[in-house]
């Protein structure tokens, strides 16, 4: 890996949007609502006191029109979309010595940003906002889902086939066995082609606290087990980086 935009952290949730383009809406106040209630103007996570939109540039449907969007009150804002166009194109500066660019178009549903808010903003003592946040944690932390993948090759070498095959599959990581465990577990992972691997173990903090594998290997299907008796209940990630991808797993060890 030489270059990533849009890199998400699964050990502590933070997503880099400054190279990479996230499509969402951004509600918010406007100046005379944010006045009044002693607010502050801008994008909210103020769900219910927002009454106006900052940003929306999310791709619309098939069918799309301005005027059928601006009669719903439901139009592009910060950003332009023609009559009948559902798609959208990013443009990025590629490094030089790249040899293949792998795409993925990713979802989801909850930002850390929105969950530190609702845990700060609960003052009423009860602790909701931290139990909330808590469940949040422990469930994956609403970790983004990969909604399909594309790969391009510019130059021929061993993994050339990606561009035409659409059976290519990349280097990947399963857990194979009950999970939440209790004492090991075993991990399945397939190499792509050949390289360096480091497979690693995460606790909810972001630190490594073990390291499965660190090593060359050759394309083709291995395994290996996590031993975790001197570790404490709670949540992990397994994380795999091959030199072409990098994919994560939650697991939860219960003792």
């Amino acid at each position: 890996l030489i270059e990533e935009f849009g890199y998400y952290d699964p050990a502590t949730a933070v997503l880099s949007h400054d190279d990479t383009k996230v499509y969402e809406i951004k509600p918010g106040l406007s100046e005379t609502i944010a006045a009044a209630l002693g607010q502050e103007a801008g994008p909210s996570f103020h769900f219910v006191l927002n009454d106006t939109i900052y940003s929306d540039n999310r791709i619309p449907p098939r069918g799309f029109t301005n005027a059928a969007f601006e009669a719903i009150q439901s139009p592009p804002v910060g950003y332009t979309y023609k009559d009948g166009q559902y798609t959208d194109t990013t443009r990025y500066t590629l490094p030089a010595n790249r040899n293949s660019v792998v795409a993925t178009l990713y979802y989801q549903t909850t930002s850390k940003e929105y969950i530190d808010f609702l845990d700060s903003e609960n003052t009423s003592g009860d602790g909701q906002g931290a139990l909330m946040k808590s469940l949040w944690e422990e469930h994956g932390m609403s970790a983004p889902v990969a909604m399909v993948q594309e790969t391009w090759i510019d130059t021929p070498s061993d993994i050339a086939d990606k561009n035409l095959n659409k059976n290519y599959q990349p280097s990947s990581l399963k857990v194979f066995g009950p999970n939440p465990f209790n004492s090991q577990i075993k991990f399945e992972y397939y190499i792509a082609q050949n390289g360096m691997v480091n497979i690693g173990v995460y606790d909810i903090s972001g630190s490594k606290v073990s390291e499965l594998t660190n090593s060359t290997y050759s394309k083709g299907n291995y395994s290996i087990r996590w031993i975790a008796d001197d570790y404490a209940s709670g949540t992990y990630f397994i994380r795999l980086q091959a030199e072409d991808n990098i994919d994560i797993k939650k697991i939860i060890l219960i003792k």
